[in-house]
């Protein structure tokens, strides 16, 4: 069953975003997988390692048959990198397995059933504090703080960073239990006061990025 037709690197690009935080090994082979998930002229990758997860979309030129698959993100992005830029990428799904052709290149993956995919449970925006500022500010507020969190330490709560948002200013500090660093910056908005512990994979990945 025919699943997609896209551009090589509009399938490559959004593939990079997500897969950042899939595991090369894990005691869950499906967290090594990426979700692909078609509906009308809509595709969504998503990956999770079970802390974070990451999902971006993608306009398709045509509409598809609504279906989902989940596919090795590190194998699926090695064959798209080997392809010319200009190829033109075909999946079709065939029982446990997907079929992807360009140009006179043929290469089977294997796959897992979508619906056994993990999702993390979905914020519900009412109550919730959101805010907007510049890639750049937020990277260099968590390059100066990030040195200082815990690494695999049994109080969880020092592997990351707390997040404080109050008063028109954002503060980031982080403490391993020996060292602390603090760093904090006006930002725009009147916001009511909040509080959250960053994930120590989603500061790492978010201040390299």
């Amino acid at each position: 069953m025919r699943i997609l037709d896209i551009e090589r690197d509009r399938l490559l690009k959004p593939l990079q975003a997500v897969s950042g935080i899939v595991e090369r090994r894990h005691t869950l082979p499906i967290l090594s997988n990426v979700l692909l998930e078609v509906d009308g002229e809509v595709l969504k990758l998503l990956a999770t390692d079970l802390e974070i997860q990451i999902s971006t979309e993608v306009t398709l030129a045509k509409a598809a048959n609504r279906q989902a698959v989940t596919v090795s993100a590190r194998k699926l992005q090695d064959i798209l990198r080997s392809l010319p830029e200009e190829a033109v990428v075909v999946l079709d799904g065939q029982e446990s397995k997907i079929v992807l052709r360009a140009a006179k290149s043929r290469f089977n993956l294997q796959t897992l059933p979508a619906q056994e995919y993990p999702r993390l449970a979905e914020v519900s925006a009412e109550g919730s504090t959101s805010l907007t500022l510049q890639q750049k500010q937020l990277k260099a507020m968590l390059q100066m703080v990030q040195y200082a969190m815990a690494q695999q330490d049994i109080r969880y709560y020092l592997n990351g960073l707390l997040l404080l948002v109050e008063k028109g200013v954002m503060t980031m500090v982080a403490t391993d239990g020996h060292r602390l660093a603090y760093v904090s910056n006006g930002i725009d908005g009147g916001l009511e006061k909040a509080e959250v512990i960053l994930p120590r994979k989603a500061v790492l990945d978010w201040s390299s990025s």
